[in-house]
């Protein structure tokens, strides 16, 4: 068989291999190829909570509609939203009782909480809090309590000791305890009665951040609370099932041996077509 004749043989089995053998090769180079780390999250969530005493008001965000006669001391959410400034905007009987901005980080997690000031004729205000999700131990709960009432500075007690001294309205602490069920009640600062909401028993489980916002007016006798929760990633690294190595020069090279061997048997099909 002359040179000119090999020559022509391979052109013809290189065109015919071509078409199935590139999308192989394509598809091994895919696989081997190390995987992108996968983008932030382009948006977050709000929750909203309805503060405001004796009223029932219409919520919209960035005037989408988001529920309707909302009464107080209720949690709306998680509502999800793009990252950037958001409006709430709260309505009774179609006239807008407040409205206001709130800033939403790239997979944050924000409360927003429409109440009275500390003067209970004051105007609504919002307050916005920053949920911070950060992984607990398994036996461990995240709590956040916020003094959203129309009331002065005040003590929260917690089993009968002040664990938060002289909170302002708007103010929030965040601490993490021990999962189980607590005694709480508000005092004025500095005293230890008249006792401005509670004893309430309140349920912390492991593994979530409890969120509890103290909401309505002592001297009209409206004082309560809205409560929500979100579960928190456990701390510490779970016990793996499967050991992964990872994608190294091994791995690499038993990838490139199989788009070889692929390669080899689509020529020997080829081989075999041509010869019949």
């Amino acid at each position: 068989m002359n040179k000119r004749r090999v020559s022509e043989r391979c052109r013809a089995v290189y065109s015919r291999i071509r078409g199935p053998v590139i999308p192989l090769l394509v598809a091994a180079a895919v696989i081997s190829a190390p995987l992108a780390p996968a983008e932030a999250a382009a948006g977050g969530n709000l929750y909203i909570v309805q503060g405001l005493p004796g009223q029932s008001l219409d919520i919209s965000v960035d005037g989408r509609a988001v529920a309707t006669k909302v009464p107080a001391a209720k949690l709306l959410g998680p509502i999800g939203v793009s990252a950037g400034q958001r409006t709430i905007t709260a309505k009774k009987d179609g006239k807008v009782v407040i409205e206001r901005q709130v800033t939403v980080g790239s997979g944050g997690s924000l409360d927003v909480v429409i109440h009275q000031p500390a003067s209970p004729g004051g105007a609504p205000v919002i307050t916005s809090y920053n949920n911070k999700l950060t992984a607990v131990p398994a036996d461990k709960a995240a709590v956040r309590v916020a003094h959203t009432a129309a009331v002065g500075p005040a003590d929260i007690r917690v089993n009968g000791q002040v664990l938060f001294a002289n909170v302002a309205n708007g103010e929030s602490l965040d601490v993490v305890v021990p999962a189980a069920t607590y005694s709480v009640e508000i005092v004025p600062a500095g005293a230890k009665s008249p006792v401005v909401l509670g004893p309430l028993a309140l349920p912390v489980k492991a593994g979530y951040l409890t969120r509890v916002f103290a909401v309505g007016a002592p001297s009209a006798k409206t004082m309560t609370v809205a409560v929500g929760t979100i579960k928190l990633r456990p701390s510490g690294t779970p016990k793996p099932k499967v050991v992964d190595t990872g994608a190294g020069p091994d791995q690499t090279a038993a990838l490139a041996g199989i788009a070889l061997l692929l390669l080899l048997a689509a020529a020997v099909t080829t081989r075999k077509v041509i010869r019949r």
